[in-house]
């Protein structure tokens, strides 16, 4: 809500402040849920980061390139999976990226996009913020945001893949 009295105000960007600390984000297992859509389909980078406010330490869903959502995890500066999928960025979609130790995979709309089965999760009290960047102000997420979740422990395939998927034909189509 915007009090204007009777003028207009042009309305500044989301915050989400206290999202979170180091008790509450699980540093060796967890999953990142978004339900997103792009605002344009112009090829600007748009990220959704769980991490220490530094691209180091991040777990992130980012619409790249048109039509294309990227899921990445960074430990200690090192690239632990990476995952691209094809969807349409101005619809709707069910994400959401895994990681655990050796063990990592993406979904997106009930469909797994990738797996990873090898690499290191993040030290201990590293994760303690959800960004609407990449984590230190870049590459803002312009978008919109129905639900946003995170998960401390790995999920079970099924239990991503019901997460992630429509519930019915008409939830399908009016998303």
């Amino acid at each position: 809500y915007i009090p204007t009295n009777g003028s207009t105000v042009q309305r500044a960007a989301e915050t989400c402040n206290d999202s979170g600390n180091s008790e509450v984000f699980n540093d060796s297992q967890g999953v990142l849920f978004a339900n997103i859509s792009a605002l344009a389909d112009d090829g600007s980078l748009r990220t959704i980061t769980l991490g220490d406010g530094s691209s180091s330490n991040s777990v992130s869903i980012r619409y790249d390139n048109p039509n294309q959502i990227t899921f990445y995890t960074n430990s200690g500066g090192v690239n632990q999976c990476s995952f691209a999928a094809n969807t349409q960025t101005l619809s709707f979609n069910k994400c959401l990226i895994k990681y655990k130790a050796n063990d990592f995979s993406a979904w997106v709309n009930g469909f797994e996009v990738g797996t990873d089965l090898s690499g290191v999760t993040f030290p201990i009290g590293t994760l303690d913020r959800i960004n609407f960047d990449i984590g230190y102000g870049i590459y803002d997420f312009y978008g919109k945001a129905k639900e946003i979740g995170y998960y401390d422990t790995a999920l079970t395939d099924e239990e991503l893949e019901y997460m992630t998927s429509y519930r019915s034909l008409n939830e399908m189509v009016t998303e």
